[in-house]
């Protein structure tokens, strides 16, 4: 990760021309997009049966050091339990483009969420190695367009590793580790015992869960000589899979659990706000950035 705050904390040198009496910066336009990294793993121990496809956008190459695929996908279609022969696959939404407003400010106001990019995992049966492992980089751009107007500058892409676990589908005693719900009956093990993501967080992002929305956040200090600095706070709202408490996690690391419903599609939606609070002293430049979203791993056990 060091290199990459390195080479964003560069790109951001842009905001020290902002003059010696900083304002609140009110407004931005924003560009979001992510990749998975090059070191994905199957069951094999290396790349065997992955197949990765698509690319990050060109002018994220100053985070990603060159394009990053999408799109991860593995395994052959088992026809027992998928007659249309779907992929099994994680997928990358498009990039977001649009506007974001400072919607909180010194703790005064609500969160204005705009659109950040998504993910969505293909839950297949399928038969062959799988994937069981990746690394996801999300990449921001921002840039401010009042009361300043300046140009695009890169926060440091997150780096979010996976670990993932893939349940038996129809476990002895037809009770799943995650939940007790039988196959046939309503809940997320409906179509056989969902699967968990762990996503390992970055040391520079804090982690609050209220039902199923999880909310992640780090923040940037934009410097000007004077006491009336800012510090802006990125919090991004995650939803649209199961939330699970107490899952396994390396020591001294934040670690949060996804469920994904098997025979579906599954799409974890990302959002994002800007907060701000005032400083008392002039920061050292720190641009933290975003981290939208990271799922990547998973293990199909016959």
């Amino acid at each position: 990760m060091n290199k990459f705050k390195l080479t964003c904390i560069a790109l951001g040198l842009g905001f020290s021309s902002i003059s010696a009496n900083a304002v609140l910066i009110t407004d931005w336009d924003y560009l979001n997009d992510a990749g998975f990294g090059t070191d994905y793993t199957s069951e094999a121990g290396d790349a065997t049966g992955v197949t990765a496809t698509g690319a990050t956008l060109d002018q994220f190459d100053p985070l990603f050091s060159g394009e990053l695929p999408k799109t991860l996908s593995w395994g052959q279609p088992y026809k027992a339990v998928n007659p249309n022969e779907l992929q099994s696959s994680l997928a990358i939404d498009d990039p977001k483009t649009g506007s974001v407003t400072t919607s909180v400010v010194d703790g005064v106001g609500a969160l204005a969420f705009s659109e950040g990019t998504g993910l969505t995992h293909e839950n297949w049966g399928v038969t062959g190695d799988t994937l069981v492992s990746a690394t996801l980089f999300d990449g921001l751009f921002l840039a401010p367009t009042a009361p300043v107007s300046l140009p695009p500058t890169a926060a440091p892409a997150l780096q979010f590793q996976i670990q993932f676990e893939e349940t038996y589908n129809h476990p002895t005693g037809g009770t799943c580790e995650y939940g007790s719900t039988l196959d046939g009956e309503v809940g997320i093990n409906q179509s056989g015992c969902a699967d968990l993501f762990t996503i390992i967080l970055d040391d520079d992002v804090s982690f609050t869960q209220d039902g199923d929305a999880i909310f992640l956040s780090n923040s940037f200090i934009i410097p000007a000589d004077g006491l009336d600095d800012y510090e802006y706070t990125l919090t991004t709202r995650l939803l649209g899979l199961t939330f699970v408490e107490n899952v396994d996690c390396p020591v001294g690391k934040t670690c949060i659990g996804f469920l994904t419903e098997e025979d579906d599609t599954n799409t974890l939606e990302a959002a994002f706000a800007i907060s701000a609070r005032e400083v008392t002293e002039p920061g050292t430049l720190a641009i933290f950035g975003l981290g939208l979203l990271g799922l990547a791993g998973l293990r199909r056990r016959a």
